[in-house]
């Protein structure tokens, strides 16, 4: 996927966000425990608020603090987090993806974070639309990105738990895409294959997405040992 197809992402999911939110700002948000639909617009605004920050300091060698209005402590956050919204795509429009800036990545240069973005956008749309009752699906391709995004970065780079010492073979049912993961004390490796694993899960992207950020299995065919499964969809952060 290219820059110009994240930010039509981040623009549409972003917008589809903060529509389920303005439609149910007290509902519970069941993959964020104590989190409103409205704790996550802020979780969301801040995010874009960081991001906003590290593409016009443009330094890749330390983490520039964010320097934005903080959300509204009560009432309507929609006009907040729109503004949030609308400032993070103006700065990411502004930035050519290979300037240099800081991530929490391999990549440093502001093509991370077009792409990042795009996928914690989207995940969080999700998120709020589950809350409210209005579940609109994920767009194919870029689920597949997303689980690849996983795999490079996440599963490598910034995991939340180690996985257990185990093999996990995904395979999408929605267009191409196979993973071989194989954990061995702390080390992991992932490859694009097909081969048998200790357990398996089968889905469309949408559905290896969801899982590989903690949202369970939702639609999965899941095969072997179940706590396998389940102790991998709880490596991201």
């Amino acid at each position: 996927m290219n820059t110009e197809t994240f930010l039509q992402h981040i623009d549409t999911d972003g917008r589809a966000l903060i529509e389920a939110v303005s439609a149910a700002p007290e509902a519970a948000v069941a993959a964020c425990p104590d989190w409103t639909n409205r704790d996550l617009a802020k979780h969301m605004g801040d995010v874009y608020g960081f991001v906003i920050a590290q593409l016009r300091a443009g330094n890749p060698e330390a983490r520039t603090p964010p320097d934005a209005t903080p959300a509204p402590g009560t009432g309507d956050i929609a006009p907040w987090f729109r503004e949030r919204h609308q400032d993070v795509l103006a700065a990411l429009r502004a930035t050519a993806p290979e300037t240099p800036v800081w991530t929490f990545g391999p990549d440093k240069t502001a093509a991370f974070f077009f792409r990042r973005m795009a996928h914690e956008t989207v995940v969080h749309r999700w998120d709020a639309q589950q809350a409210a009752g209005t579940l609109t699906p994920i767009d194919p391709e870029l689920a597949f990105d997303g689980v690849n995004e996983v795999m490079e970065l996440f599963m490598s780079h910034r995991r939340a738990n180690d996985p257990p010492d185990s093999s996990l073979h995904l395979h999408r049912t929605d267009g191409e895409g196979e993973w071989m993961l194989v954990a061995k004390d702390g080390s992991l490796t992932v490859t694009n294959e097909h081969a048998k694993g200790d357990a398996a899960a089968r889905g469309s992207a949408q559905d290896l997405l969801l899982y590989l950020w903690g949202r369970g299995r939702g639609s999965l065919e899941c095969y072997g040992d179940g706590a396998l499964i389940d102790a991998w969809g709880s490596v991201t952060p």
